[in-house]
């Protein structure tokens, strides 16, 4: 991404974030729906702000190592990943709860904004993480692990639909729409100073799409034209910080949908975005558009709870860790992202 950070600069960070010394504002609307299981559709929104790593045109390379539990991976489809495979940014991880006591569960429950239930953000519709069935019930991978979440503390669920902008900031859930985000959201060094996170539950990279007429194969064949990305994911952090290198020009989208429909109607000759988001749309589009590129960021994504919510953290970790052990990460994942996770 934009900028680039060493371990000692993410030492100190989190020192910092431990003394509880960051704020961080934003804003977003919001909607209410229900949580549930169900089946997947199209479209998205994502992440922002981790040190992405260039890209380039040698032999594809693998996922770099995660510190903390065993993550997951996109199932890739198309082309091999061209980036490196080293990120600067390494997301810091805990020691997982090997159970939960009633008191770590009644210090969880302490936070929550309706005590009868888990409130979760998410910014919708990103298919397969969350998105909505067709009836209000949101569904997808990371609404089955706040499922889980909500099964160990006892409660039901309600989602909070938000605007990204607001997840990332950790305005959501300072300003107590809700007590949890889900939204596939990288976990990043700036958000770090406004959030905390959940260990990382799953690694992503970026992808370019295009359609599937066109002949651009990579960044480098975007030279004159026009690049399509969210505004406040990753994705267009990368997008922007090889502009100038590549001579396209970057347009920028409030929803990942919105992004798909300009590459659709011809507005945008590529789309940039989460590699999981484009490749489940491939799917539905059946042909009319291709992933062309891949590029290896070492994103993980994570979920964020109020700064310094060390209880509901821990109960989240604990689900994370135990739906890996007990056989429902796989089922979810398989479900939901199609095949295994790749092991590191």
């Amino acid at each position: 991404m934009a900028t680039t950070h060493s371990r000692t600069t993410r030492t100190a960070l989190l020192a910092v974030i431990a003394a509880g010394a960051l704020v961080v504002s934003a804003c977003g609307s919001s909607s209410t729906a229900t949580a549930g299981a169900g089946s997947s559709s199209s479209a998205g929104s994502a992440t922002s702000s981790a040190a992405l790593v260039a890209p380039s045109s040698g032999a594809a390379s693998s996922a770099p190592a995660s510190s903390g539990p065993a993550s997951s991976g996109p199932a890739s489809s198309g082309p091999k990943t061209s980036g490196p495979a080293t990120s600067a940014f390494v997301a810091p991880s805990t020691a997982a709860p090997t159970s939960l006591t009633p008191a770590m569960i009644s210090a969880a429950k302490a936070t929550l904004t309706d005590s009868s239930s888990l409130t979760i953000c998410t910014s919708l519709p990103y298919p397969p993480f969350e998105v909505d069935d067709g009836t209000g019930k949101i569904v997808g991978f990371d609404i089955d692990f706040m499922n889980y979440v909500a099964k160990d503390l006892g409660v039901g669920t309600k989602v909070s639909v938000q605007q990204f902008t607001a997840i990332k900031s950790g305005q959501a859930t300072k300003s107590k729409k809700c007590d949890i985000s889900a939204a596939a959201m990288t976990i990043t060094a700036e958000r770090l100073a406004a959030i905390t996170f959940s260990n990382p539950y799953y690694d992503a990279s970026q992808a370019l799409m295009v359609l599937t007429a066109s002949s651009v194969k990579s960044l480098a064949d975007l030279k004159g034209k026009k690049l399509g990305a969210q505004t406040g994911t990753t994705g267009l952090i990368y997008a922007q910080k090889y502009e100038g290198q590549y001579g396209y020009t970057v347009q920028e989208y409030q929803q990942i949908s919105d992004e798909e429909q300009a590459l659709q109607s011809g507005k945008i000759d590529a789309a940039i975005h989460d590699q999981p988001a484009l490749n489940d749309y491939s799917k539905q589009q059946k042909g009319k558009v291709k992933i062309v590129d891949n590029f290896n960021t070492g994103e993980e994504y994570g979920f964020g709870v109020a700064l310094g919510n060390t209880a509901l953290a821990a109960v989240a970790n604990y689900a994370i860790a135990q739906s890996k052990k007990d056989g429902t990460y796989l089922s979810s994942y398989a479900k939901w992202i199609g095949g295994t996770p790749p092991t590191k």
